[in-house]
């Protein structure tokens, strides 16, 4: 949207005119309009926003109330816009490499024991007394642990959170 509107304007249009021709509206446009030209409308019932939502409004708002070059200054947001999703993109792309690590992690030591327990008849008799299953149980929590903590971590990753 940034980059329409900034083109419009070097092409001559004012802002108003090339916000209300602009053919790339998001959804939720007449909202946004609402609150990048307060004084079209009546006052302005705060919506819950996206950042990049609000990254829009302040462009326009400031290109719009303030003056001075205003296609540099929605070039300016629209790039800030740009690193943003790659940026939420790259965090995917780890994310996804943190997923995959975590499942490895969480599955092997189950692979491994349940191997074990069929194939060996030393480690079932292990496993079955009193402290071989204290210590299987005490492993699977703490696989159980890891594995919801790898899932917070990776969901909070993947957000873009640190």
């Amino acid at each position: 949207l940034l980059d329409a509107l900034a083109a419009d304007v070097r092409a001559g249009a004012s802002l108003r005119a090339a916000w209300a021709t602009s053919a790339a509206w998001p959804a939720g446009a007449a909202a946004l309009h609402r609150d990048a030209f307060p004084a079209d409308a009546a006052p302005l019932q705060h919506s819950p926003r996206s950042a990049d939502e609000t990254v829009v409004v302040h462009a326009v708002r400031v290109a719009t109330e303030l003056g001075g070059p205003v296609a540099a200054t929605l070039d300016a947001a629209a790039a800030l816009l740009r690193e943003r999703l790659t940026a939420r993109a790259e965090a995917l792309a780890h994310a996804a490499q943190a997923r995959l690590s975590a499942r490895v992690l969480t599955a092997v030591p189950l692979v491994f024991a349940g191997w074990s327990a069929l194939t060996s008849g030393s480690f079932r008799a292990a496993l079955l007394s009193p402290p071989g299953a204290a210590c299987a149980l005490g492993g699977g929590l703490l696989n159980l642990t890891g594995w919801a903590w790898m899932r917070r971590l990776v969901r909070i990753a993947a957000r873009g959170g640190g």
